[in-house]
């Protein structure tokens, strides 16, 4: 009898594990509790030998609501294994993005958000592509969206919806935030009815239920987009102290049965299991956070067919692109804590109004990344190359580098120290401008 017991407990298991992880194969259930997989290409390996790990984060609305497949919420979260360093990049889900979800490699505009309704819905899709007729065809599909977009290979992805969201909350008994601003939100969707409540959330430490996070997650109303990306790594990261604090690893496992059908993931389970064991060895501090927005890198817009679009300042991406792919600087250099400032000196590019300069743009996102970047005035004369002048005599060498392989082999220039201010000066011309922020064509 017991024997029976043993093995429907087991069979349940492996059945919730299925349902969140369709590819999960019954040895992985020994894999939880063995040595792990190392060999090439697996994340074993990518630890091993400190190459980058690239996961994308969605969340969606789930059963019972209008577009349950489309999401509200896409990070990008890409780690540095050996120095367990990370960064949280939030993008947009308005984004007008090629999706490749049809043969023969063909695809469709649309909104970044749904991609992955598109590989999920397969009743109302029905001409995608094979790879995306499959149990996991949502989050590939995004996630092969999302690599072309950022210009990153997404190794792994996980999708959450709503109520998953809230029972992990509350399973872990809350999570605490500091609110930075105030929030007051008289339309927050009640339930999944046409109703309205009206959400309040004061600034300062704040204690969440999976009800109150999930608000203060998906609120937009009286703020914006960019506002709640901001709000999500928030909360993203109060649920990883939350659990992390608690040991709460295996009271999360508990949940296997009741998440199972609002999680997905093409992780297998003792992927999970190396994932949370390098999770919890990233210090908050380490971790960076940004969102791709139209205060840096995008512009509104709107569709052929009057939907409201966002899309990249460079229609070739390649800003994005070199942004990401630099996300995660040497610890070292950063270390340093070297000062250096970023000037105008060019007049040839094309920004939205109000949003600032390329000097301006380049300096917040380069705080992002965790440098001390900050705006200098003017340049007296314009440049058709961009400098970096070194004041510092040799000492900031390895941040001069890392500006001169992101800013496209600028000229470095040696300058006498200055008598106050940052050692170093990023002095942009139109070699980069142009390309980062050139004026858009014209339909």
């Amino acid at each position: 009898m017991a024997l029976l017991f043993a093995g429907v407990a087991v069979f349940r298991v492996w059945s919730a594990i299925h349902a969140i992880s369709p590819r999960a194969q019954p040895q992985d259930l020994v894999t939880l509790v063995h040595a792990q997989n190392d060999e090439p290409g697996t994340l074993g390996w990518k630890i091993k030998h400190d190459e980058r790990i690239n996961i994308l984060l969605l969340g969606y609305g789930g059963s019972g609501h209008d577009g349950p497949y489309l999401t509200d919420s896409i990070m990008l979260l890409s780690i540095r294994p050996a120095v367990h360093e990370a960064i949280m990049i939030s993008l947009p889900r308005d984004l007008w993005v090629k999706i490749p979800a049809l043969p023969r490699k063909g695809y469709m505009m649309g909104k970044l958000n749904s991609a992955y309704a598109i590989g999920t819905e397969h009743k109302n899709y029905p001409n995608v592509r094979s790879d995306w007729q499959t149990p996991t065809g949502g989050g590939d599909l995004a996630a092969a969206t999302v690599a072309a977009v950022t210009g990153q290979p997404i190794d792994y992805w996980v999708g959450v919806d709503f109520k998953a969201f809230r029972d992990v909350v509350n399973a872990l008994g809350s999570v605490r935030v500091d609110v930075p601003a105030t929030l007051d939100d008289p339309y927050y969707p009640r339930g999944e009815s046409t109703g309205m409540v009206h959400v309040r959330i004061d600034a300062g430490w704040q204690s969440f239920d999976g009800e109150r996070a999930l608000e203060y997650a998906r609120s937009r109303e009286t703020t914006s987009d960019f506002d709640r990306s901001r709000r999500q790594q928030l909360i993203m990261l109060a649920v990883r102290e939350r659990v992390f604090s608690l040991n709460a690893i295996p009271k999360l496992l508990s949940l296997l049965g009741a998440l199972q059908d609002n999680v997905r993931t093409n992780l297998r389970p003792g992927e999970l299991h190396q994932l949370a064991d390098l999770a919890g060895r990233i210090k908050d501090q380490d971790i960076r956070r940004v969102a791709i927005d139209t205060s840096n890198l995008l512009r509104s817009g709107s569709s052929n067919s009057g939907q409201y679009i966002l899309q990249p300042l460079d229609p070739t991406y390649g800003a994005l692109h070199r942004y990401v792919a630099m996300a995660l600087p040497d610890r070292s250099a950063l270390a340093a804590r070297v000062r250096f400032q970023v000037q105008d000196a060019s007049r040839r590019y094309w920004l939205p109004y109000g949003i600032g300069t390329p000097a301006s743009i380049m300096a917040s996102l380069l705080q992002a990344q965790g440098w001390a970047a900050s705006l200098g005035p003017p340049s007296a004369r314009l440049l058709l190359r961009t400098e970096i002048r070194d004041g510092s005599g040799g000492s900031a060498s390895a941040t001069v580098a890392w500006l001169q392989g992101y800013f496209d082999s600028a000229l470095v220039v040696t300058v006498p120290a200055p008598t106050s201010g940052p050692t170093v000066t990023v002095v942009l011309g139109s070699d980069f401008t142009m390309k980062a922020f050139p004026a858009p064509s014209r339909r």
